[in-house]
Parts: C-alpha cells; sequence; structure tokens
C-alpha cells in the first residue's frame, strides 16, 4: 500500500531555496522523496561514512564530491539521504560554493538537523526547513476510499496508518480490529527504539526523563503539573516543580514527538503524543506491562478499545484546525469540557464535540447545550456515521474528513 502525500511533496518540490528534510526515523523521508520528488543524483550516507549511489554502488567521499560539484554547477538537483553523517568539511563546502541548481538533505537525527540551522550556524539561511512527521490523516484516508470497512473502522485504521511502519502490516482481507493488534504488538520493540534514536547525538541514549514524560502522557496526564508530578513520584526528577521539564517538553515539541495544545481562556496547555503508536505502546506498558510479558492479540484488540475514543478525538481536532487554518484548543475546566475549541488568533470559530459511539436523542441534546453555551461561527458533533442523526449542531463523520 503506497500512500500519496501532496501537501508534504508540494513544500519540497516548490521550494525556491535548497532544502532540508527532517524528521523522526521512519517516517517516510527517503520513501517520499525516492518516489515522489524529480532528483538527477541519489546519494545515501552510511553509518561507517562510505557512500552509496541510487544505484547502490559504494563510491569514495572523493568520488561523490566529485559528482556534487559536476551536478550543482549544471543546475540539476541532488539528494543527499544522511547528509549529517558527512562532517564539517562537507558543511563548510556548502556555505561556500556558489548556489546553483538544487541540493535536498535528508537527516533523521533531530539534535544535529536543529543545530545544522541554528544561528550559530554556517548553513544558517541556506535551506528550507521541510519536517516530515507521520501521514497527514486526510491522506490515509484518501487511500484507504475504496475499503469495504465501516466508517468507523476506516477511521480507526487510518489513525494507525498515520504512522509508516504500520503499513505494512495492512491487509484489506483482515478484520480492522486485528490488524490493529498486529500492528502495536508487531511495533513493540520498534516504537521505543525510533523515539530513543532522537537523542542519540546529544545524549547517545534515550534520556529517563524524556521517556517518563511520554509514558505521563500516555497515561493520561497530559498537563505539566502532572507530568512533573509523575516524574518526581518515579524520582526521575529532583524536585516537583514545572520550571525543571520546561525544556524538555520544548524539545519533544520540536522535534513533533509531542504536540501541545492550548487550554482556551487559560494560560496552560496540555501535551498530547504525535504519534498514536507510541500512545498506545506507552499507554499498554505503563497500564498492563506490555514490555514485561507476551500480551495476546484479543488482550491488546480490548486495550486499543479502551484508547480509541480519546486518540479519535485528538486526531479529528487536529485535521479539523489545520484544515481550517485555526489553533487547536480545548475547554477544559472543572465543570465544563469541550474536545475542542477552534480560534482564528485568538477568537474561537469552531466548538467541536467528538462522541465515538451511536447516540440517543437524550445525549445528542446534552451536547447541543453545552456547545450553544460557546460563542463561535460553527458547533461541529463528530460521529462514528451520522446517517440519521437529526441536531441543530453540523453532524460530520468521516466522509466529511476526505
Amino acid at each position: 500500500m503506497i500512500i500519496p502525500r501532496p501537501m508534504d511533496v508540494k513544500k519540497i518540490v516548490d521550494s525556491k531555496k535548497w532544502v532540508l528534510v527532517y524528521g523522526r526515523r521512519k517516517t517516510g523521508k527517503t520513501f517520499l522523496v525516492q518516489h515522489f520528488v524529480r532528483f538527477d543524483e541519489y546519494f545515501f550516507v552510511k553509518n561507517s561514512g562510505s557512500i552509496l549511489t541510487k544505484k547502490s554502488d559504494s563510491i569514495t567521499y572523493e568520488t561523490f564530491m566529485e559528482i556534487f560539484r559536476r551536478t550543482i554547477e549544471e543546475n540539476k538537483i541532488v539528494v543527499v539521504d544522511e547528509f549529517h553523517r558527512l562532517g564539517n568539511d562537507f558543511f563548510d563546502y556548502l556555505h561556500f560554493m556558489k548556489k546553483n541548481g538544487k541540493v535536498i538533505l535528508i537527516s533523521s537525527t533531530l539534535f544535529l538537523s536543529k543545530k545544522l540551522i541554528s544561528e550559530k550556524s554556517a548553513l544558517l539561511g541556506l535551506f528550507a526547513e521541510v519536517p516530515i512527521g507521520i501521514i497527514n490523516l486526510g491522506d490515509v484516508l484518501n487511500a484507504l476510499k475504496k475499503s469495504d470497512s465501516s466508517l468507523k473502522e476506516q477511521l480507526e485504521l487510518a489513525v494507525l496508518l498515520r504512522e509508516p511502519i504500520a503499513i505494512d502490516y495492512f491487509d484489506p482481507m483482515m478484520h480492522v480490529r486485528k490488524t490493529m493488534a498486529k500492528i502495536i504488538l508487531g511495533s513493540s520493540k520498534t516504537i521505543p527504539a525510533l523515539i530513543g534514536e532522537i537523542f542519540v547525538e546529544e545524549e547517545r541514549e534515550i534520556s529517563g526523563v524524556y521517556e517518563g514524560i511520554l509514558r505521563a502522557i500516555a497515561s493520561g496526564k497530559v498537563g505539566s503539573g502532572e507530568i512533573t508530578s509523575y516524574l518526581f513520584s518515579k524520582k526521575l526528577i529532583k524536585k516537583e516543580d514545572s520550571s525543571m521539564i520546561q525544556q524538555y517538553l520544548n524539545n519533544l515539541t520540536s522535534f513533533g514527538i509531542i504536540r501541545k495544545i492550548g487550554v482556551f481562556d487559560k494560560r496552560r496547555f496540555i501535551y498530547k503524543l504525535t504519534s498514536p503508536l507510541a500512545r498506545i505502546y506507552y499507554y499498554a506498558d505503563e497500564k498492563y506491562n506490555l514490555s514485561e510479558r507476551i500480551v495476546s492479540e484479543k488482550e491488546m484488540a480490548t486495550i486499543i478499545d479502551e484508547l480509541m475514543p480519546k486518540i479519535v478525538e485528538d486526531a479529528v481536532r487536529e485535521f479539523l484546525s489545520e484544515k481550517n487554518g485555526l489553533i487547536e484548543n480545548v475547554i477544559d475546566a472543572a465543570d465544563f469540557e469541550v474536545d475542542g475549541v477552534l480560534l482564528k488568533f485568538k477568537k474561537p470559530e469552531i466548538a467541536l464535540e467528538v462522541k465515538w459511539k451511536k447516540l440517543g436523542e437524550k445525549e445528542i441534546r446534552q451536547i447541543e447545550e453545552k456547545l450553544n453555551q460557546i460563542q463561535v461561527k460553527e458547533k461541529i458533533l463528530f460521529v462514528p456515521d451520522k446517517t440519521g442523526i437529526k441536531s441543530t449542531l453540523t453532524v460530520m463523520d468521516v466522509r466529511d474528513l476526505h
């Protein structure tokens, strides 16, 4: 199954500058460039420093530089995958060379990628940044348009297939829940390794604080105070002080590992894991000790059932905010919660409630009453299937996300 990613491709292709494509490992950066971007030369730099061409021939650094120079001088397009392994000599050359042609650099090392475009870097201003995260929900849904699954199953499956490593497990003939269980169980070793590799250049292995933050968020502790308390209880920080973890949260947000969502009319935020697979993995490991024992597909399906309503809620809110160019917020008060309030600057434009189950007449009226307390242009109720639902709200289902 191949999922086109037109918006990501457009950012790379349309840029008039050279391009730095970066993101966590296994987000599909290499596949995207190789299959959807036109180029004249492609090089992959191995851990050892040796260099492979697009024909998988191994060449020396000197030969690479000769081909690289010639390609740029001829105003052609050259791609260098995992370019950071070439070192400072190559970076200095990029800084001083004549800016002909187009250079596309790819890197999975987020700390180094950020350093290379920081204020003190020789490469500052030379490259347009194109971060590649997990696949856009709309792109996955478009790829699943002809699926025989129910509307509810189609969206649930799309949420997990946003993670490229899940695509290999997709079988259109297999029941959706069974597919989901296989995806999680088959990725149980891969997911923490992928997250850990993000920090390899900085610390050689993932910090206990970083992993603790991910585990706290996955288990429902989404505010900085709750996360701090969790870390302190695990003896991962010395004081129960939220300021101690702010830089960790900023780094994880900057690298696209977590998302920072505003709480409407409050000066605080909540945090969510970007990857649904990572969210399910860390939740299952915290609550059911997934990493230490054998979990059956049936048990994993039950765990997915527990989490899926909240995962869908977050995915729909994120999608609608991006589609409408609005800022993602929630309402989170002791006596009043709303799944989404999407803002234009600071002004609410859309109020959203996601109910991932079949609703009765009484529940629909209660949701109407709640959303009618908010002054917005549009009030949306998102459900698994809107067929037959009558409401004063805008009722949406997966068909409205295509």
